[in-house]
């Protein structure tokens, strides 16, 4: 799920989200309007887990564009 969808749903503020995720909320905001992705692991464990798992590092790639320049994270078990 991407993460401004998530948000929407939601009804969380991008303010409240970075509270959360411990990034500023310019960064979240670059982050909804795909101006920007995570760049460190932890940051992509932290959205997962403050999104319960619905966004994940999988879901800010997508599958339609060229992606050669974005490495897919899998989950850790």
């Amino acid at each position: 799920m991407k993460l401004t969808n998530y948000l929407r749903k939601n009804r969380i503020r991008a303010n409240a989200f970075a509270k959360m995720v411990h990034v500023s909320p310019a960064t979240v905001g670059r982050w909804m309007y795909d101006e920007k992705m995570p760049f460190k692991i932890e940051t992509f464990r932290r959205i997962a887990a403050a999104t319960n798992g619905h966004v994940t590092a999988n879901d800010w790639v997508d599958a339609s564009a060229d992606n050669s320049r974005w490495v897919v994270l899998a989950q850790e078990e």
